[in-house]
């Protein structure tokens, strides 16, 4: 979602807990290792403060972005 920061009942981007889930962090830093996390900085720092044991690559599933 880039720099956007959205704050409605529904949704909110980024997610305020998104820096603790290795699940958000460890494909993020795949595809974007020098995205940065509105408010705190570049991922690949905050991926290191979490527990990534369980977390694994699933090639039976595809994302397609378009």
């Amino acid at each position: 979602m880039g720099d956007r920061i959205k704050h409605t009942i529904p949704l909110t981007l980024p997610h305020p807990r998104a820096h603790e889930r290795a699940f958000v962090l460890v494909p993020w830093a795949e595809v974007q290792p020098d995205a940065e996390l509105p408010g705190l900085g570049p991922i690949a720092p905050l991926l290191g403060e979490v527990d990534v044991d369980g977390v694994v690559v699933r090639p039976d599933l595809r994302i397609d972005l378009g």
